[in-house]
């Protein structure tokens, strides 16, 4: 394959509410969604989620788009024909990889181009199945405990069967008690902290095994890999990480060192669905929980990371919720909730596209970075 042309279109979107973390508010975000056309016409789609502030990875928004535009492109663009994967991103080009959001938006569309090519859903491609995924839905950091209650069985009226909330240091035990006591017994409830706690003190986290939490993610900052192993030594709840796992071998460490029982496997975070598949692959193997977690995608990125949540060693709920939860409208015709579970598509590639009206509409822009 041979691609002639990629393009970057940016297109904003407002949050339907606000999501508000221990790291900061979501109010809205801008999907960077990268095209990619190949000699016989093909059109491939991925998306770059890289976020507007660098609380996350340190990749922020405008250097991952500015990477993407004059490093990856440029960088990769002529090797498409040798079925390019992660594992060769980083033999080629370190300068490439580093930026493994920016990446994932090349290699992802990629994919998708390849599997259209074939006639696969990209679920298959991936070693999965086209299905209906069970999906999980996230609950932010509210002012009080009243209205964290609030959206979470407003959250379960709507079908989801798994909620996740958002804690932090001075929200947190008087939260998880009361959404507990609220929540039906059939509803799951996990907790993510985005690395809020302090590690010298995980005994502040003891009180989550007397509610029955799914698990906790991401107690510690990214690089507390020891810490998350004292804490998983010390509670029954599982502890989770999903920041602190940034590659294949990081995930490795995590396991030998039993810093975790379950993981978040982002492939934007990773670097791309190759190095995803391969952590995924890894946790099957070391009988270690996984999950796909969701970055705030558009239907572009939503649809290649339910895609990846059909791979058989995912074992828990993902956080991809309907277009809904986030997005009114999304730039791909809605994914919907139906019976606590999304239709995975079943179509050729992602099985969906960009609609041509929010493409081409106020605040939205289309530039060619490569063409033949």
């Amino acid at each position: 394959m041979r691609i002639d042309r990629v393009r970057i279109a940016r297109v904003p979107l407002r949050l339907v509410a606000p999501l508000r973390t221990s790291q900061g508010d979501h109010t809205s975000r801008t999907a960077v969604l990268v095209e990619i056309t190949a000699d016989d016409g093909t059109v491939g789609w991925g998306e770059n989620v890289a976020p507007e502030g660098a609380f996350y990875t340190g990749e922020t928004a405008a250097v991952s788009l500015d990477h993407l535009r004059n490093v990856v492109v440029p960088a990769l663009v002529d090797d498409a024909d040798d079925e390019l994967d992660d594992d060769q991103l980083d033999e080629r080009d370190a300068a490439v990889s580093a930026m493994p959001m920016a990446a994932h938006a090349f290699t992802s569309a990629l994919a998708d181009v390849e599997a259209r090519q074939r006639g696969v859903a990209l679920a298959t491609a991936l070693g999965g199945t086209p299905r209906d995924v069970r999906v999980g839905v996230v609950v932010g950091l509210h002012d009080t405990v009243d209205a964290a209650v609030a959206e979470c069985m407003a959250r379960a009226a709507q079908g989801y069967t798994r909620v996740k909330v958002k804690i932090a240091p001075w929200r947190d035990i008087d939260v998880v008690r009361e959404v507990r006591a609220a929540l039906p017994a059939g509803v799951e409830l996990h907790v993510d902290a985005n690395g809020a706690y302090d590690p010298a003190d995980p005994g502040r986290l003891a009180f989550l095994d007397d509610h029955g939490i799914g698990l906790v993610e991401q107690p510690f900052a990214a690089s507390e890999m020891r810490a998350h192993a004292v804490l998983a030594a010390r509670i029954a709840t599982p502890v989770c990480l999903d920041e602190s796992i940034p590659d294949f071998a990081a995930a490795v460490e995590a396991i030998s060192t039993r810093a975790c029982s379950v993981m978040n496997v982002k492939p934007a975070r990773v670097g791309g669905f190759h190095a995803a598949v391969a952590i995924l692959s890894l946790c099957s193997r070391s009988g270690t929980g996984a999950w796909i977690g969701g970055m705030l995608e558009s239907g572009i990125g939503r649809a290649g990371c339910l895609a990846l949540a059909t791979h058989p060693a995912c074992t828990h709920t993902p956080d991809l919720s309907a277009s809904d939860r986030y997005f009114a409208p999304d730039v791909t015709e809605p994914f919907v909730l139906a019976n606590g579970s999304i239709a995975v598509p079943r179509g050729p590639g992602l099985g969906v596209v960009p609609r041509r009206d929010l493409l081409e509409g106020d605040g939205s822009s289309i530039e060619t970075v490569f063409e033949r």
